[in-house]
């Protein structure tokens, strides 16, 4: 099955008729089962840019598959109506019985801004249109902006509100592809909870002048085959003579391997959120959580941030007597609660150095201060990913790396305190197959897989601040060798209840696997080129 992916035409606005032309000619020329356009069609939504629009639409040959939705400039101007009345739906299902092939497509723009938001409304239907479908069907999921952060795109700002929410949708009805826009530049990312993997593409721009880095112009051709399990991600550059093709992707569509045999690597235990202060800090839950670690065989704890309540003295000076009780070796990155007011001075002096490293035979693990004074996002900065990079890709050891801002979006909570830096942190930590990152904002806990990383979020060792009603928990993070690479255990240690909880299992390979060559596609008829 082959989707054309197409997105950002802007039409009306820094509009570039020849590139949309380019696109036009190699969707009309290419055998596929859907042409998707996701989203910013127009660039103001106004009357008239509707009008040309749909002039430009007609282009396309009729015999196509076009699937299309809004995107955040579309449905400015009251664009939304104007849409509704020209265009067609914001929110429909497709569903093809012969192609076992079911497409939800969402409009997930907010009027008059650039980010987005699915609602209620929007992750349910997700639950309603793919719960019940075989899993032999293909599910695709299509919407403007994205979920998880993108490269080359400057300050993480304009994912959807509730990316959390959709995240957890899309993996627990295990969709399969998962196709938006918006930000300029193509990107794709495979995700797992551990149990099914769903494909993440961003499409790049068609044809608006505003474009990102090196790639300008661009479309995306996705091949899928059920029967042979296997994908293949190409994006065609058109501002190039003759048209360049990048092989994004080649390999196995959906992948679990379960290990035939492990042996015990390490253990780590991850708390975050202890909220040291005196409103809301439970003692009894401290008391508690330390005891089960220290009765824990674990290589290291990894405190994730948010050690104090307020950074005043007396918090630190009364952190720093209460962590000396767990008797293992420690890692602590600040929070953004720590840094303020009085952090930046008091938690080198009582916790440690903000920007800790821990070493053994197995282990090498860096943490950084992602915050900033006075603010609930955070930043790495291009020194401290350089420096991950350099000392952490190809590494024999376990490389991990420590900070309290989230990359992955978390369910029921607002998305603001990711990187503001995310996308382009999230890019090098997958492409230099970093083994583990361990964060701890939102009193959350939570894991997941992109490509060949694994995410792990804390939840709160002893705050009143609880966001589950199992209460205060920390994560037992096992990591084990096996034939193929490294397997990770991952449970949730409930105190209240004194119950491990499991939350995830992924199995990573060691080797990169080289993109098989796919054979060559004729974008134009051979007289044309």
């Amino acid at each position: 099955m082959r989707f054309l992916l197409v997105s950002d035409t802007h039409i009306g606005g820094r509009f570039d008729e020849l590139m949309f032309n380019k696109g036009v000619d190699i969707c009309n020329h290419l055998d596929a089962d859907y042409l998707v356009h996701c989203g910013d069609l127009t660039n103001d939504g106004t009357l008239a840019q509707y009008e040309i629009a749909k002039l430009y639409l007609e282009k396309f040959n009729k015999n196509k598959n076009l699937i299309i939705i809004p995107g955040n400039h579309d449905v400015k101007n009251v664009g939304d109506l104007l849409w509704e009345e020209m265009i067609g739906e914001r929110f429909f299902c497709h569903e093809d019985e012969v192609k076992k092939v079911k497409i939800l497509a969402l409009d997930s723009s907010e009027p008059d801004s650039d980010t987005g938001r699915m609602g209620p409304k929007g992750i349910q239907r997700i639950y309603d249109e793919f719960g019940s479908i075989p899993e032999y069907w293909l599910k695709v999921l299509i919407f403007h902006h994205q979920t998880l952060p993108i490269p080359y795109t400057g300050r993480e700002r304009s994912a959807i509100y509730d990316a959390g929410d959709a995240v957890r949708a899309i993996l627990d009805n295990n969709v399969h592809l998962v196709l938006n826009g918006h930000r300029h530049i193509s990107n794709f990312y495979r995700m797992s909870d551990g149990a099914m993997q769903a494909w993440i593409v961003n499409s790049g721009t068609l044809s608006c002048k505003k474009t990102r880095y090196r790639e300008e112009y661009s479309m995306i051709v996705i091949d899928v085959d059920r029967e042979k399990n296997d994908i293949c991600i190409r994006v065609v550059l058109l501002n190039k003579d003759p048209y360049e093709e990048q092989i994004k992707c080649r390999c196995r569509f959906q992948e679990v391997i379960p290990p035939m045999k492990k042996d015990h690597l390490a253990t780590i235990v991850q708390i975050g959120n202890t909220d040291i202060c005196d409103t809301h800090f439970n003692t009894d839950s401290f008391n508690k959580g330390v005891k089960a670690i220290n009765d824990l065989n674990c290589d290291l704890v990894v405190h994730c941030g948010e050690v104090t309540g307020s950074a005043y003295l007396h918090d630190f000076e009364w952190s720093k007597a209460l962590l000396e009780q767990i008797d293992k070796p420690k890692l602590i990155v600040p929070g953004d609660d720590d840094a303020y007011p009085l952090g930046y001075e008091l938690f080198p002096e009582y916790i440690g150095d903000m920007n800790p490293t821990f070493n053994n035979d197995v282990l090498d693990v860096l943490g950084f201060n992602s915050c900033l004074i006075d603010e609930k996002t955070g930043r790495l900065g291009r020194g401290n990913v350089a420096e991950i990079v350099d000392k952490l890709t190809n590494s024999e050891k376990l490389g991990v790396i420590a900070f309290h801002h989230t990359i992955i979006p978390l369910p029921r909570t607002k998305h603001d305190a990711e990187l503001m830096d995310a996308g382009d942190v999230l890019s090098a930590i997958v492409k230099n197959r970093i083994n583990l990152v361990l964060t701890g904002a939102k009193n959350q806990a939570g894991c997941w897989q992109v490509n060949d990383t694994v995410f792990v979020n804390a939840g709160t060792l002893s705050s009143y601040n609880i966001t589950k009603r199992e209460g205060n928990s920390f994560n037992i993070i096992d990591i084990y060798q096996t034939n193929i690479g490294k397997y990770y255990e991952i449970d949730e240690y409930l105190i209240s209840s004194f119950k491990r909880k499991n939350i995830g299992l992924f199995h990573v390979s060691d080797i990169a696997k080289p993109i098989e060559v796919p054979p060559v596609i004729e974008y134009l008829p051979r007289k044309q080129v």
